[in-house]
């Protein structure tokens, strides 16, 4: 009985054991589960973190790719200054300090300089007042100037100095029609455009654009003058060069339209005073009417020439030559001789009565830089056309690159520049395009009151 006791303790024990251990078991397999089920827990809250890192990361990097499309669609700020549209290197631009440099060359002492002084005077108080106006889109404006002293080969020698050692952007109101030409292969060689010089033939170069009638225009403007006065026999004086050339041009263009007789056609040497076999060979002539193409002491000599000879036929002279609005050609007259004498417009007379020519006129009496002792009558030729560039100038948005420069100036033809005191500038492409004003006014010389008086309004020669 003993034994039997003992044996259902034993078993009781065992199965005590086994079924602690059973229960320890489940609570293992609870505890794995739970540690499981935190793990998966985390790894999907981690999951999920990364997903919404993932999302603002590429939310901000499309932000920043819309932000900079809106930045490039908003182009060039005219804020960043001088040249703000301008890539590369330009010549004359300097972008750092805010300078627009710009170049010219003028007979300031010479033959002409009574012309060169006026006329460079004229560049430099345009400069003057529009920096004193702010300048144009954050850019003040430099000019460097070179005297050729009415020289060919000094023209040449400035030009290429102003490009390569000055560095200058372009040429404004370079004067020296004769000599202009010898320039141009430095000039397309580097590019540099030259606006408005004074006032040369237009050859269809690239980088010239004329914005005063030529000289062939201005004697077929004389010319049609003389017919409407009832001239029939017309002769022409001209020096043996690319002046003289425009001047025989003239009167062959316009004998198709007119039918007058040409009489007599005489050269005279350049700088030369020997003029007097020409006039002998016009006064036999018997001329009505008298073209020339002379610089300005040429031209008085031949009016005195007439007028010792008691020959009185209208004589006309293109703007240069006769010097219209001014004295440097009839100064180097007698009176009497220079009394009816006729000189073409390119631009209005300085003692005109409108806003532009008084405003200029005020400005011109208050300047005392190089230049003002010259004839107005070229000052207001120079700054009518500086006025013209910078208007151009101010148009091409802060891009002063060349290609602009040329697209813009081509596309005048259809939105002119508009400077009171002389023809609309209307650029258009090549051929033919950089010849951007036509038309010419003819003004009469009153030598009891010294002075000049419009005859002919501004208008194309008759074809």
């Amino acid at each position: 009985m003993r034994k039997s006791v003992l044996k259902l303790f034993a078993l009781l024990a065992i199965f005590s054991f086994v079924a602690i251990s059973c229960g320890d078991d489940d609570n293992s397999s609870s505890s794995s589960e739970s540690s499981s089920s935190e793990s998966s827990s985390s790894e999907s809250s981690s999951s999920e973190s990364s997903s919404s890192e993932s999302s603002s990361s590429e939310a901000a990097e499309e932000e920043t790719t819309e932000e900079e499309a809106t930045e490039e669609e908003a182009g060039p700020d005219p804020a960043d200054g001088c040249a703000y549209a301008t890539e590369g290197d330009v010549p004359g631009i300097d972008k750092e300090n805010g300078i627009f440099k710009i170049g010219t060359s003028q007979p300031f002492t010479g033959r002409a300089a009574v012309a060169g002084e006026a006329l460079l005077g004229g560049l430099i108080m345009a400069v003057d007042e529009l920096n004193a106006n702010g300048g144009i889109d954050g850019c003040m404006f430099e000019l460097a100037w070179e005297d050729d002293r009415f020289e060919i080969e000094q023209m040449v020698t400035n030009v290429r100095k102003l490009i390569d050692v000055d560095n200058v952007w372009g040429f404004v109101g370079t004067a020296g029609s004769q000599a202009i030409p010898s320039t141009y292969p430095a000039i397309e060689a580097a590019g540099t455009p030259l606006w408005g010089p004074v006032s040369p033939a237009n050859q269809d170069i690239k980088e010239v654009y004329l914005i005063n009638p030529t000289r062939t225009e201005q004697g077929r403007i004389c010319i049609d003058y003389f017919v409407e006065q009832g001239a029939t026999k017309i002769a022409v004086v001209g020096q043996d060069n690319e002046l003289g050339d425009e001047a025989f041009a003239a009167i062959e263009l316009q004998q198709s339209v007119h039918g007058y007789e040409i009489v007599a056609e005489e050269e005279i040497e350049v700088l030369s005073d020997v003029v007097s076999p020409a006039v002998l060979a016009v006064i036999d002539s018997g001329a009505d009417a008298v073209l020339t193409a002379l610089d300005g002491t040429q031209n008085g000599l031949v009016l005195d020439g007439f007028h010792e000879a008691g020959f009185n036929p209208m004589v006309c002279s293109d703007a240069g030559s006769a010097g219209a609005g001014g004295r440097s050609t009839v100064g180097l007259a007698t009176p009497e001789a220079a009394d009816g004498y006729l000189g073409a417009l390119q631009v209005a007379l300085p003692d005109g009565d409108s806003e532009f020519v008084n405003a200029w006129r005020d400005l011109w009496a208050a300047y005392d830089g190089p230049g003002k002792d010259g004839a107005a009558n070229f000052s207001l030729q120079t700054y009518s056309i500086a006025q013209s560039f910078f208007q151009l100038i101010d148009r091409l948005d802060g891009n002063y690159t060349y290609d602009n420069f040329h697209a813009v100036a081509e596309t005048l033809v259809d939105d002119p520049i508009l400077i009171p005191s002389i023809p609309p500038v209307a650029c258009a492409p090549l051929p033919g395009g950089h010849q951007c004003a036509a038309g010419a006014g003819v003004s009469q010389y009153d030598s009891s009151t010294e002075s000049w008086t419009q005859v002919r309004d501004f208008q194309s020669a008759k074809s």
